[in-house]
């Protein structure tokens, strides 16, 4: 919600409106840029990236620690990957915010990560339960931009 930018020509009292809604430390005329949108898409991404848990043992233990398995932070963040995507689509589908190409184009990579993580199953209960009728459009234009260009595996 706060990659989203107040649409200019807003009355004050709307204006009002959505900045009750940002962080006192984040200013309606200075948004975050697009340094933090790629900072957050790079934080999705790498809960995906395969990692081996540090683990800290004590020279007085007797028993050799066996090595750990690598793996990713990503199951156990799918069951908040949904709301991440839905308060995606609730910020771009605001009438009075935008998300401009920019900054979407660098959360795409995020957004991707997400929808991995999401599967089709999770992401037809989205459509069902979550999201209304612009939101489902917001949805399935970034799975089908997923689609694009997920890898399949084939050739």
């Amino acid at each position: 919600m706060l990659t989203r930018k107040i649409r200019p020509q807003l009355g004050a009292k709307q204006s009002k409106l959505v900045t009750d809604t940002f962080p006192s430390w984040l200013s309606a005329s200075q948004p975050l840029a697009t340094d933090e949108a790629r900072a957050l898409a790079r934080l999705l991404t790498s809960l995906t990236t395969k990692t081996v848990p540090k683990t800290h043992t004590f020279a007085h233990a007797q028993t050799p620690t066996e090595p750990q398995k690598a793996e990713s932070l990503a199951k156990p963040f799918t069951k908040h990957a949904s709301y991440v995507l839905v308060a995606y689509v609730d910020a771009f589908n605001d009438p009075l915010c935008i998300i401009n190409a920019e900054m979407r184009r660098d959360l795409e990579p995020g957004l991707f990560a997400l929808c991995e993580m999401v599967g089709e199953h999770s992401r037809d209960a989205l459509m069902v339960s979550a999201l209304d009728s612009g939101g489902k459009t917001i949805m399935k234009s970034l799975w089908k931009e997923y689609e694009k260009q997920r890898y399949v595996g084939k050739g």
